[in-house]
């Protein structure tokens, strides 16, 4: 798990300072690791050379979903994917958005979100994976954060694979594995301002082993 974490990532927890960094990294070392490249920058630079090159007004129009969906996402970070801007949570695109030609594109990195919104996307065009909206109307604020909350509603809750739950604003709640629909393996949860409060695991969806709670000051 350390390895999928970069240097400036860990820095930003609470009681992880310079010296925890270096121990930490000489036992990445150890075992033939190391942190993860911290991208952040250069996906920013991406994101600011789509939007530059894109035509007017969309680049415009772009411009403003995208400072929307920071602003619901304060923890969420710029990336490209799939050759598109996005915002992402730990790695996982939860919001992308595009200019065409004729119009602009919201996407979920979902085959459901749009659905399950149904009658409250009235009034704009939607595929089975995104958005369709006008080239100088931005989403409302309203619809955006009615879709980032669906697809983290989606991603809190998967029945396989690593599950991720969030709080509103993005920030990090729970996170573990699960198995054909069942808790499985270690699982970490934390308190809403970022702080670790638990750590367990499951076996067969049943609690397993040693549990510990930790106070705000990382105190078990």
């Amino acid at each position: 798990d350390l390895a999928s974490w970069s240097e400036a990532e860990l820095g930003g927890l609470h009681g992880v300072g310079p010296k925890a960094i270096s121990v930490l990294g000489r036992t990445l070392e150890d075992a033939g690791k190391s942190f993860h490249a911290d991208t952040r920058a250069s996906d920013t630079a991406a994101v600011e050379t789509y939007l530059a090159d894109a035509p007017s007004p969309q680049r415009e129009t772009l411009r403003q979903v995208r400072a929307t969906l920071l602003e619901l996402l304060p923890h969420g970070r710029d990336a490209m994917s799939y050759s598109m801007p996005a915002v992402q949570l730990d790695g996982i695109s939860v919001a992308g958005y595009s200019a065409n030609k004729n119009h602009c594109g919201y996407y979920s990195h979902s085959g459901t979100t749009t659905a399950t919104a149904g009658n409250r996307l009235k009034g704009y065009a939607t595929t089975k994976s995104g958005i369709t909206f006008d080239v100088d109307k931005p989403l409302p604020k309203s619809v955006l954060r009615l879709m980032i909350k669906l697809k983290l509603a989606e991603l809190g809750g998967k029945g396989q694979g690593l599950r991720s739950e969030y709080y509103a604003d993005g920030r990090l709640k729970a996170q573990g594995k699960m198995s054909n629909g069942e808790l499985s393996g270690r699982w970490k949860w934390f308190r809403h301002d970022g702080s670790l409060m638990r750590v367990g695991s499951f076996r067969l969806g049943e609690r397993s082993g040693t549990w510990t709670t930790y106070d705000r000051d990382g105190n078990p």
